[in-house]
């Protein structure tokens, strides 16, 4: 007999001694990523879990699985495993809006847990605590956070800010109810009905046409703003340019005055009478007679 055809309970034969009498033992297998509870109408819940492999238990202990490796629930409109069913819901938005999704969660039960959680729900495995009772909250849960957004920031907004929200909420309020631990919670897709296709595509258009507007509006914003700072700009530059002629104005003038003053300064008698002597040498006397003008050497 192979592995194969080892599925669940294999009966082995096996005697084991016990108090001076004999059990018959027999092999369960636990999967792999999965650990095993084990229970007894006498004993009630073992303290010690099954690891994944074949494990020799007592026919009068029964054993529920757990997994403790990474699953994935998938909640989609479009069947992934070949059946027809639509499994999105519907969730509420902060407009009173009420949309449906397509909804994905990676999860494990917190193995330090798990027997915890096995008598909490007294003696359902791992699978039928996500069939019956995590399923039939999900729909809440998400709506807690999906109504903090609107219809359309849930359609076309910021989808990973609201996925990392539902990811620690749920992996806080299902750590609690459950022993889960959530790695990943994602709303993969939105799917409106016509009625909803009809208000988002209007409200997109009145979005787009606002953007467009308010671009516009920015633009001639701009436009003035650059012209604005072009006039200054030019103020400015002529404001310099005239300081910077009344500068060289005034140190032309005080050039100037400066020259004079010095001229002034160097012009005495003395100097005033060689510069006629220098004439009247070069020219002789001029004497002015009425409207004769007689010039003698």
């Amino acid at each position: 007999m192979n592995n194969k055809g080892i599925l669940a309970f294999v009966t082995v034969g096996v005697l084991a001694v016990v108090g001076g009498g004999y059990t018959v033992t027999h092999l369960k297998k636990i999967d792999t990523g999965n650990v095993g509870v084990v229970y007894t109408m006498k004993n009630g819940v073992k303290d010690e879990v099954l690891d994944p492999g074949y494990n020799f238990v007592s026919p009068f202990e029964h054993v529920k699985e757990f997994t403790v490796g990474n699953e994935q629930l998938i909640l989609s409109k479009d069947s992934r495993d070949g059946s027809k069913e639509d499994d999105s819901f519907k969730v509420a938005t902060s407009d009173d809006a009420n949309i449906s999704i397509s909804f994905q969660m990676s999860y494990r039960y917190n193995p330090e847990t798990v027997v915890d959680t096995y008598k909490r729900f007294k003696g359902m495995d791992g699978d039928k605590i996500v069939e019956q009772r995590v399923k039939t909250v999900l729909k809440s849960k998400i709506s807690e956070i999906t109504t903090d957004y609107s219809l359309m920031e849930l359609y076309s907004g910021n989808r990973n800010e609201i996925n990392t929200r539902l990811t620690e909420y749920l992996d806080k309020e299902f750590e609690k109810e459950f022993g889960i631990e959530v790695m990943d919670a994602s709303i993969i897709e939105v799917h409106p009905d016509k009625t909803l296709k009809k208000t988002i595509d209007e409200r997109v258009a009145a979005l787009q046409k606002k953007q467009k507007a308010k671009a516009e509006q920015e633009t001639i914003k701009v436009e003035a703003e650059t012209k604005l700072l072009q006039a200054e700009n030019e103020a400015k530059i002529k404001v310099k340019k005239a300081e910077a002629e009344a500068e060289v104005q005034l140190k032309k003038a005080e050039a100037e005055a400066k020259a004079n003053e010095k001229l002034s300064k160097s012009i005495t008698p003395e100097l005033i009478k060689m510069k006629e002597a220098e004439a009247r040498l070069k020219h002789g006397w001029i004497e002015i007679q009425g409207a004769n003008t007689i010039v003698t050497k």
